[in-house]
């Protein structure tokens, strides 16, 4: 299962809808950046820069809205 870490109306939109849209089973784990989480060493480990969104699949971790959606693509065709 895909975990994509997201922050509402931010670059996480795209990859959010393009899980619904392959119908992949994920989940979605809120970093609130209000509060600064993406700060926190525990989201530095995944994401070093701190940046959202970051997808997880299995021992892959992807960073970058593009990068992610590319590996979704390649991992889902539609033939």
């Amino acid at each position: 299962m895909y975990k994509l870490f997201y922050y509402p109306r931010n670059a996480s939109w795209a990859p959010h809808m393009l899980l619904k849209e392959i119908g992949a089973e994920h989940e979605l784990i809120l970093v609130d950046r209000k509060s600064e989480q993406q700060k926190s060493s525990e989201y530095l480990k995944l994401n070093p820069t701190g940046r959202i969104p970051t997808l997880v699949d299995g021992d892959l971790v992807i960073a970058e809205s593009a990068a992610i959606c590319l590996h979704l693509c390649d991992s889902h065709p539609l033939i």
